[in-house]
């Protein structure tokens, strides 16, 4: 049974990124669009909101 299965350039250039993220990908994990709001808004009661 192989023990590693990474190869020498795979294993150097694990856990690092490859470059800079793209802005569209860090707007989808860091916002919340219309059907996002949504999903929050249907689970939002007067029970949660404080004051």
């Amino acid at each position: 049974m192989p023990v590693e299965f990474l190869t020498d350039v795979e294993a150097a250039g694990y856990g690092r990124y490859a470059g800079p993220p793209a802005q569209a990908d860090l707007d989808r994990v860091f916002l919340l669009d219309e059907e996002d709001r949504g999903l929050v808004e249907r689970r939002r009661g007067e029970h949660m909101k404080l004051g």
